[in-house]
């Protein structure tokens, strides 16, 4: 694991990072992203079918290619998630500061947290990277981000951006919407207000935080409202290109 890789200090020190959600973690797909110059992948184990196996030969294929791999799960699969050699967490859901506490410690090698020491893994190096220094290395580069997107968060929010070691959120309008009794409008107005609101509390907490953009007007409106945290949908990217592309053939065949 390189952990040279590692968003962390970026986030907390309120730079702009870039990233792609991908929800079939194939290696030569994560490899495109790397090369592409992405900062970082997010893995989707939340709503993608990809096995922790799986999971962590991506992860091997994001570190070769200079990419930290970030995978979205849920709380009981991030121990294992962590030994393949993730960069960082990003989890769904998150609705009180205990939950949030729980996952900031799970992160944590003792005696920051409850993580299990093993130097026998991927993030270790298999042993050659062990002992104190991957401890101290792991604690300080491991991106701890909390997906906000129900109503019962955004109750609970300064109480949980107020819980140490969470570096960023990650804010679900869609999610959101349905929690509102707004089913699917991600753009309403009161969804809007409410990712607003979510914005405001990072900033006075020291938080980073960002959302899935859609489209290049949307990352221009993220970038305007504050935040830095950036994801774009690797499936909406390709639909996108294959539908201009099999456009452009279609107009040249008609001549």
């Amino acid at each position: 694991m390189n952990l040279e890789n590692s968003i962390a200090p970026r986030l907390r020190e309120g730079r702009h990072v870039h990233g792609i959600s991908v929800g079939t973690p194939q290696p030569a797909l994560i490899q495109m992203c790397g090369y592409a110059g992405y900062d970082f992948v997010v893995i989707d184990n939340e709503h993608g079918p990809a096995s922790v196996e799986t999971v962590g030969e991506a992860i091997r294929a994001a570190h070769g290619v200079g990419l930290a791999p970030i995978v979205r799960t849920f709380e009981r699969d991030i121990p294992r998630l962590l030994d393949a050699g993730a960069c960082g967490i990003q989890v769904p859901l998150v609705e009180t500061a205990d939950q949030a506490r729980r996952i900031v410690q799970a992160c944590r090698y003792p005696p920051a947290g409850s993580r299990s020491v093993a130097f026998s893994t991927p993030a270790a190096r298999y042993g050659f990277a062990g002992g104190p220094a991957h401890v101290e290395a792991s604690d300080r580069a491991i991106a701890v981000i909390l997906m906000i997107e129900t109503a019962a968060a955004m109750a609970n929010l300064d109480d949980i951006l107020a819980v140490p070691g969470v570096d960023a959120v990650c804010v679900g309008p869609t999610d959101l919407s349905y929690s509102l009794g707004l089913s699917g409008e991600g753009k309403h107005p009161a969804v809007r207000a409410a990712v607003a609101e979510c914005v405001a509390a990072c900033k006075r907490a020291g938080v980073a935080v960002g959302a899935n953009a859609f489209s290049g007007d949307d990352c221009r409106e993220h970038v305007a409202m504050g935040m830095t945290y950036h994801t774009m949908m690797l499936t909406f990217l390709l639909g996108a290109a294959l539908r201009g592309g099999l456009a452009s053939m279609r107009t040249a065949a008609a001549g």
